[in-house]
């Protein structure tokens, strides 16, 4: 209560002496709007590489072709098998190599607003310390859906290695 009544008083006085006003603002939401266009970069299409656009069909409806589950039957297949993989890195923590990090099928162009697109990003485990870089790198590892442990991700790489 003292604070509002400062705060007023501040404020009445302020503008009294002067002579200006304080001029209330639109409130702005925050979005998952895509990025403007140069900052949504796609990974390099590389021959024989998983395509980000087959990874984006996994979403959190369940499909019911022949088995519930977030992912279509056409990517049911991938689980644990050997893939390779091109995308932007995003490190977890600070450091100029990292063993765990996102990658991601568009560029990262702020950490803090990231794309909304979760089937564009995966949790990547690498088996040795990958070197921080902020252009496209090409993975090889063995990929996990991650069907039912609670993670807002779909999918894993695990055991990764720079190409």
């Amino acid at each position: 209560m003292q604070r509002r009544q400062f705060l007023s008083a501040f404020t009445l006085s302020a503008a009294a002496a002067g002579g200006f006003a304080l001029k209330p603002e639109a409130a702005r939401a925050m979005s998952l709007e895509p990025a403007p266009a140069h900052y949504r970069l796609s990974a390099p299409a590389v021959p024989g590489a998983l395509d980000w656009d087959d990874l984006a069909k996994a979403g959190p409806e369940r499909f019911r072709d022949d088995a519930v589950s977030r992912f279509p039957a056409g990517l049911r297949g991938l689980d644990e098998t050997k893939v390779a993989i091109s995308g932007y890195m995003m490190p977890i923590q600070q450091g100029p190599q990292h063993r765990d990090f996102l990658l991601g099928g568009l560029q990262f162009h702020c950490p803090v607003c990231m794309m909304g697109d979760l089937g564009r990003i995966m949790a990547v485990r690498a088996a040795r310390p990958v070197a921080y870089t902020d252009q496209p790198i090409l993975l090889h590892g063995t990929l996990r859906l991650l069907e039912g442990d609670g993670s807002p991700l779909f999918y894993r790489l695990d055991g990764a290695r720079t190409a």
